[in-house]
């Protein structure tokens, strides 16, 4: 199964620092003779074992002028930890820099301090990980390094040109047997265009996460706990507002005015060739007092508990780290919700009759966000109790088995062990498509077909005999 997540190192030009004066952003460096450019990349579980996170600090990022007398240069300052596992249709901003024009012969990637949860369904793993276990490891760096000089490098970057690179790194050939790691990127994408082609992004940057800091006009400062960063966003007449109604906002319909510090948000970003950070959709998860917990069910023991693998806190709750399994105790007057993300329009599920309303409708594979009330540890095990379940999308890898063009409905089989070595065994997901469907990496536009390998971003229900996820998103395995 593979999982594409993605990370972007934006290289931009001094128009951004003029553009951006007073931001918290990473401070570009460089003269004022740079071209933009763009850098992500994606990765690969072994076969038999479901990553559930997977993180590292990325600690550097130099490309090397083929000229071997220049010096290195460097366009990552700042160590950023990037959590892998849960970016397979996304992009997350890494750090920006400037580059200078010139002739590249390589690009090398540093990597730091990586963490690994898995669940096993498989045989046991040496001593570290036994059969049907979840299991979180620190597994060990063998080299700490890696450097791409294959092709399309040489790059000759000119001032009139945007360049963008898409990486994959193979978690497969990454993970070794003994379970340490030796990092394995490979280029999969190329985008190069001039600066005249005006009206194109150079990224989508999803699932931007964390506290208001700071408001400006018509712009306010977000900062990410895990990695540290703060993000100046600006928004304009088409950004959403999405679910501030919970935050008492009486905004009709609801607008910037409904944006407060110390609030927690979750925002999907667009960046141009100028730098400009601009809000497509801002979403509300909690308040200034609350903290947001997400995670992935790996198993659901009764209506009112579950176990699932933290994969995401804004901002850091005490008792509970990112990467860890906890089990979550349902409390009596506990709220459950739906993300909207995935829905658009239709501003809800229960148009598609699904439901997410009880502990009956929970499922081994769901993200949900919970609001953590008392935590409490006994031994090695942490349990959570909490008054709010929320339905977070999640990312489903799978090959498509059957379409049925006439609804813009699929199946998926050949999924991820969280699913297959699940009680009861998960095989197959129905995936119900919506309208203004985001296709990525297809040819030519084309649709889901028979035998395609897709990952799939969106809401999983518990429908009866089969699970359905409802999405806009699918992302093409060209693998």
């Amino acid at each position: 199964m593979r999982r594409d997540f993605a990370f972007a190192l934006l290289v931009l030009s001094s128009v951004f620092l003029a553009a951006c004066g007073g931001s918290t952003n990473p401070t570009p460096m460089g003269n004022g003779n740079t071209i933009p450019m763009s850098l992500t990349i994606g990765d690969t579980p072994p076969s038999g074992v479901a990553v559930l996170f997977f993180e590292a600090s990325i600690t550097g990022a130099t490309l090397q002028p083929l000229d071997s007398k220049k010096a290195p240069v460097t366009v990552m300052t700042t160590p950023v930890e990037v959590e892998f596992g849960h970016l397979q249709t996304d992009t997350a901003f890494l750090s920006l820099a400037n580059v200078a024009p010139d002739t590249y012969s390589s690009l090398t990637l540093t990597f730091a301090n990586p963490v690994l949860t898995i669940v096993n369904h498989g045989a046991p793993i040496g001593s570290s990980c036994a059969s049907n276990t979840v299991c979180q490891l620190t597994p060990s760096l063998n080299s700490s390094s890696t450097t791409l000089s294959g092709a399309p490098f040489p790059i000759t970057l000119d001032m009139d040109s945007v360049f963008g690179l898409k990486l994959d790194l193979n978690v497969n050939t990454s993970v070794q047997g003994d379970l340490s790691i030796t990092p394995a990127v490979t280029v999969a994408h190329v985008t190069h265009r001039h600066n005249s082609d005006e009206g194109q992004e150079m990224e989508n940057l999803d699932e931007v996460e964390g506290q208001v800091t700071m408001l400006g006009t018509n712009q306010f400062t977000l900062m990410n706990a895990r990695s540290g960063q703060s993000f100046t966003i600006s928004v304009d007449q088409n950004t959403t507002f999405q679910d501030f109604d919970r935050a008492a906002c009486t905004a009709n319909p609801e607008d910037f005015t409904c944006v407060k510090t110390g609030q927690i948000l979750d925002v999907d970003l667009r960046e141009d060739d100028t730098g400009t950070m601009l809000a497509k959709r801002v979403e509300f998860e909690e308040n200034a007092s609350e903290q947001a917990i997400k995670g992935t069910i790996t198993s659901v023991d009764s209506n009112t508990q579950f176990h699932m693998v933290v994969f995401r806190e804004e901002p850091d709750a005490n008792g509970i780290s990112e990467g860890s399994q906890v089990a979550v105790t349902i409390a009596p007057n506990a709220t459950f919700q739906v993300g909207r993300e995935e829905m658009g329009e239709f501003g809800g599920f229960d148009i598609f009759g699904f439901s997410f309303a009880s502990g009956a409708d929970l499922l081994v594979g769901q993200d949900v966000q919970i609001r953590p009330g008392t935590v409490t540890s006994s031994g090695s095990v942490v349990t959570v109790m909490t008054d709010l379940v929320r339905l977070w999308p999640s990312q489903v890898t799978g090959q498509v088995a059957s379409v049925n063009s006439s609804n813009g409905t699929f199946t998926l089989t050949n999924l991820s062990p969280l699913f297959t070595g699940a009680t009861p065994h998960i095989t197959t997901i129905n995936v119900q498509t919506l309208a203004e469907m985001d296709l990525m990496d297809f040819f030519n536009g084309n649709s889901p077909a028979v035998g395609d390998t897709v990952s799939v971003k969106g809401l999983l229900f518990n429908t009866s005999t089969t699970p359905t996820l409802v999405t806009r998103t699918i992302r093409h395995d060209g693998e």
